[in-house]
C-alpha cells in the first residue's frame, strides 16, 4: 500500500500512533479515510468518527493530526487527509508491528567450525521485511548482517557474541559466549 508522496508511519500492537499534518493554516473541515472509508470528520465545530475507529481516535481540529489508540493489525494501510484549506491530499501508509521480541540465539560445532545463528522466534512474523540484523563482538564475522556467522575452534572462544534484532521501532539484543558452543570445553 505504499504510494508516491505517502509519509511511512509506524505503530505498534495496543499502543498508539499519530499522523501529523502539521498544518499552518486553521482548518474549516477536516476527512480522514482509510483507503476509501471514513475513519473521521470534522465540520462546523462537530467532530464524527466511524467504525471501527469509534473511541479509539483522537483528532485535533487545529492541526489535523489524527491520533488512533488501541491498534490492531487491521488498522494498517493507507490513510488520506483531505481539507479545503489544504491543497492537495496528506497520505500516510501505516505499519502496525508486533512488539519485538529478543532474538535467541544458538550454535553448533559442524566440521570444525561453531555456527552461531541469531533469530527470532518462528511465530513472529510481524513484517519480517522490516526486520534487520546486526551482530557484535571484536572478531571480523560481527562485521556481518545476516543471521547466522562461523567461527573456528582456534578463535577466542571467552568471547560475548551479541545479536541485535531491529524494527523500525526497536532493538532487541541477545549475547552468547562461544565456549558454551563447544562440547567439553
Amino acid at each position: 500500500f505504499i504510494s508516491c508522496g505517502s509519509q511511512q508511519v509506524y505503530g505498534i500492537v495496543h499502543e498508539k500512533v499519530t499522523f501529523n499534518i502539521a498544518s499552518n493554516v486553521p482548518l474549516k473541515e477536516i476527512l480522514w479515510k482509510k483507503q476509501k472509508d471514513k475513519v473521521v470528520e470534522w465540520e462546523n465545530s462537530e467532530l464524527r468518527a466511524f467504525s471501527p475507529f469509534i473511541n479509539r481516535i483522537d483528532l485535533d481540529p487545529v492541526s489535523g493530526d489524527l491520533t488512533i489508540f488501541n491498534l490492531t493489525s487491521s488498522d494498517e494501510g493507507k490513510y488520506e487527509m483531505e481539507s479545503p484549506n489544504i491543497t492537495g491530499t496528506k497520505t500516510f501508509s501505516l505499519y502496525v508491528l508486533e512488539h519485538l521480541p529478543s532474538p535467541g540465539i544458538t550454535c553448533a560445532l559442524t566440521n570444525g567450525s561453531i555456527e552461531v545463528i541469531c533469530q527470532l522466534s518462528e511465530d513472529y512474523n510481524s513484517h519480517p521485511e522490516l526486520t534487520e540484523y546486526s551482530w557484535d563482538c571484536p572478531m571480523e564475522q560481527c562485521k556481518h548482517d545476516s543471521t547466522e556467522i562461523y567461527f573456528e575452534l582456534e578463535d577466542d572462544l571467552l568471547q560475548t557474541i551479541q545479536c541485535t534484532a531491529s524494527n523500525p521501532l526497536a532493538n532487541k539484543t541477545s549475547s552468547i559466549v562461544l565456549e558454551t558452543c563447544v562440547p567439553n570445553s
